[in-house]
């Protein structure tokens, strides 16, 4: 399976998303500020489900007959930053589907510079919610692309 977005791509279940590091992007000392690394990981997240039923759109326009509107929450997010980034670099993002619960769903993401050497990595759970915050079931929808895309990521895995 494979859909494009405007600037990122799925590849054997695994989406490649480019991040430029720019001026805002950098502490004075012109090393990529920690606190950005989220923003690139929720930007990839983002753009890996745009266009599909596991958007932010299409869940937010979910009738209130089947449970909606429904969006998303982070519920947990771990990072380790492996080797630093600085201004004018161009890094790749990454992220697969680890884990589709009932109600969350589990991420793997990381970032690489030019060389293809790890930026950083990262693990979030990303819950389903309604409009007051309370845990819902995915919709049909939206489960069956996180369940294809989290097959095809292991499908891959397995052939290699």
């Amino acid at each position: 399976m494979s859909a494009r977005t405007a600037e990122g791509e799925w590849a054997d279940g695994t989406f490649c998303y480019p991040i430029r590091i720019y001026y805002e992007d950098t502490d004075v000392g012109g090393m990529t500020y920690h606190p950005r690394y989220v923003t690139f990981f929720e930007r990839i997240r983002t753009e890996s489900i745009r266009g599909t039923a596991a958007d932010i759109d299409a869940l937010w326009a979910t009738p209130e007959a089947d449970g909606g509107p429904h969006t998303y929450v982070v519920h947990n997010v771990n990072i380790t930053y492996v080797r630093q980034s600085t201004v004018g670099d161009l890094l790749m993002g990454y992220c697969k589907v680890k884990k589709v619960r009932a109600a969350a769903v589990e991420i793997e993401q990381w970032i690489t510079n030019s060389e293809g050497q790890t930026v950083a990595k990262g693990h979030v759970t990303a819950a389903i919610v309604d409009k007051d915050g309370r845990p819902r079931r995915w919709p049909v929808g939206a489960r069956a692309v996180w369940d294809a895309w989290m097959q095809t990521a292991l499908n891959a895995a397995d052939n290699k």
